[in-house]
């Protein structure tokens, strides 16, 4: 997995369909009108990683972070910044994230490993 794009604290936008925003959030993230659009999905406090043609989305929550959303996505649609990223999913959701001004203090999203692999502590040549 090669991670891209890693981007916390963030909040996220997720649209059913992806012509009602693409043209408004090319290169100015215009999160008050996000707010507005029926049917979609606004999360703050995250962290968003991308890696070449997936999108995973973990929140924190009492039992640790977890992957709230994960989806594949199509790696011509991805436009990023350090700051924003937008995207559009194989299944035609668009999705917006940008930088939240929040520290994120106290959160375990820091650590969270979106591959789940857990490396050995032990030195393998003993």
């Amino acid at each position: 997995m090669n991670v891209i794009f890693d981007l916390f604290p963030a909040r996220a936008i997720v649209c059913p369909d992806a012509t009602v925003l693409s043209t408004e959030f090319k290169g100015t993230f215009s999160w008050p009108d996000a707010v507005h659009v029926q049917h979609s999905r606004r999360v703050e406090a995250v962290r968003v990683v991308l890696t070449n043609d997936t999108v995973m989305i973990a929140a924190d929550s009492n039992s640790g972070p977890m992957l709230i959303f994960r989806e594949r996505y199509d790696p011509a649609t991805l436009e990023k910044t350090k700051k924003w990223a937008t995207l559009t999913t194989v299944t035609g959701k668009f999705l917006a994230v940008e930088k939240d001004e929040n520290c994120g203090c106290g959160s375990r999203l820091r650590t969270w490993n979106p591959s789940r692999t857990m490396n050995s502590i032990k030195d393998p040549t003993e």
